[in-house]
């Protein structure tokens, strides 16, 4: 549904005071008044703050989120195929999609990222990593059963391991990185990050 120029100017208009002072701290008042209209006019569109806050956050959170599940599909079809070298330059890939998605929609990853405390998206990240331990540990037994790899490691250590990825990934946004930046940053990481899987797990 197309919005109308009431929606828009609201929503700029939020999107900027969540961007100053976080979702928490973002007075519903000021907004509606730097927008320039009534609060009936506000509810007319949203019925609260956090209401307002996931309409400028969900579209690019949730399809962040379902290319995520996506990519995870994608690492084991490579097993009937009997591709499963090819993992880590499908995972290095796939990072380099997000990264774009992600400034393709950077307003909303930064207030994902910075100014979600009080709302759902505040463990957004951490969901992120939680999906990627269970599906990681089940794809590598998989692997391990197949004799495609020899070390193990525990769900504690998966869990760490992930975690500090993803937040330093998203720190491209928190740091205000541009686009260029990011990629390449995003790309060493994948080495570093690959070497240490690489070295726990013994691929062969």
């Amino acid at each position: 549904m197309e919005l109308t120029d009431t929606q828009r100017r609201i929503l700029e208009v939020g999107k900027q005071e969540f961007l100053e002072k976080g979702f928490k701290d973002a007075s519903l008042r000021a907004i509606v008044k730097e927008a320039g209209f009534t609060q009936g006019a506000f509810y007319g569109y949203y019925d609260s703050k956090e209401a307002l806050f996931d309409a400028l956050v969900s579209p690019a959170a949730d399809g962040l989120l379902n290319q995520f599940i996506q990519a995870q599909q994608a690492h084991y079809k490579l097993i009937p195929e009997d591709k499963t070298e090819q993992c880590q330059d499908l995972s290095t890939s796939y990072l380099n999609y997000f990264i774009n998605y992600i400034y393709d929609h950077f307003d909303a990853f930064k207030l994902v990222t910075c100014c979600s405390e009080g709302t759902r998206y505040a463990s957004y990240v951490h969901e992120l990593v939680e999906l990627e331990v269970d599906q990681t540990k089940d794809y590598h037994q998989q692997l391990c059963q197949l004799g495609k790899l020899k070390g193990t490691v525990s769900r504690n250590l998966y869990h760490m391991i992930t975690s500090a990825y993803f937040t330093a990934v998203f720190e491209t946004v928190a740091h205000d990185m541009t686009r260029e930046q990011a990629i390449d940053y995003v790309n060493e990481l994948a080495v570093f990050f690959n070497c240490g899987w690489n070295g726990l797990l013994r691929f062969k």
